[in-house]
């Protein structure tokens, strides 16, 4: 009853590029990621480091840049790095308890103070090594400049030191943090902008080699994707989605390519 070879052209070997479970090395982001190394890079010689603001529409390569740097920086180095999405982690003592455990301190009680769980990561600082945080969707925690702030003086208060990214799909206007906090944090920013055509074009061929058998998917397919979200919102994950539908729709036809006419039934 489930035998692919009944029902399917099986042109699609693996769709964990295309659905998220994993990560293809950036695509037309140098300048951006080579910006977050250098922010964090004096973390490397325990010198203060700057923190990060990272922002853009969804899609435009934001935490996976990040990761790329944070995996760079975990391998080359001593620097421990740990991530933190605050729509999952929204509140100040939630983010810092969790903070905590991925620092490898059991769970503290819940409704411990804040400054109990600062005092614990002060402590870890001391003890261990620097350590760069990442905070993605930034904009969906309820104490942004609470927590911002916590970090900060962390850093300023041990030898080893902590550096902060916080991203978010927002502007650094509607984050609604103060201007006065950016200023104290020492912040930089660092804008994604939305994915051109071309840029589109090479992560959908990188996306096709690693999820489609040879020679199902032609350049006229990837190249009509590709403009079709430049025009509208240069989300690759977007551009994603359209190809691994119009693959899921050739499988089920029992055709051994994915053609224009598959992308005219995504689109209706």
């Amino acid at each position: 009853m489930f035998d692919n070879t009944s029902t399917s052209s099986g042109i699609i070997y693996s769709e964990r590029y295309l659905n998220g479970e994993a990560s293809l090395k950036p695509t037309g982001r140098d300048k951006e990621i080579h910006a977050i190394r250098d922010g964090l890079r004096p973390l490397i010689k325990r010198n203060t480091p700057e923190t990060l603001l990272i922002h853009g529409t969804p899609g435009t390569g934001k935490t996976m840049c990040v990761n790329h740097v944070f995996d760079a920086l975990a391998t080359e180095t001593s620097v421990k790095t740990i991530q933190i999405n605050c729509w999952q982690y929204s509140t100040r003592s939630a983010l810092l308890t969790e903070l905590l455990i991925q620092l490898g301190y059991p769970a503290p009680r819940k409704g411990k103070p804040v400054d109990e769980l600062l005092s614990k990561l002060r402590e870890w600082l001391q003890k261990n090594r620097s350590v760069a945080v990442s905070l993605d969707e930034f904009d969906q925690l309820k104490e942004k400049t609470e927590v911002a702030y916590d970090l900060h003086m962390l850093s300023q208060q041990t030898e080893n030191k902590l550096g902060l990214i916080v991203t978010s799909n927002l502007p650094p206007d509607e984050i609604m943090l103060d201007s006065r906090s950016w200023s104290r944090l020492n912040c930089r920013t660092i804008e994604f902008e939305p994915y051109t055509a071309t840029q589109l074009e090479k992560i959908l061929q990188d996306a096709v080699e690693q999820t489609f058998k040879p020679g199902t998917v032609s350049n006229e397919v990837i190249e009509t994707i590709a403009e079709q979200v430049a025009d509208n919102t240069g989300d690759c994950r977007q551009a994603f989605e359209q190809l691994l539908q119009a693959g899921h729709r050739a499988m089920r036809q029992g055709t051994r390519e994915v053609t224009e006419q598959d992308l005219t039934e995504v689109d209706d």
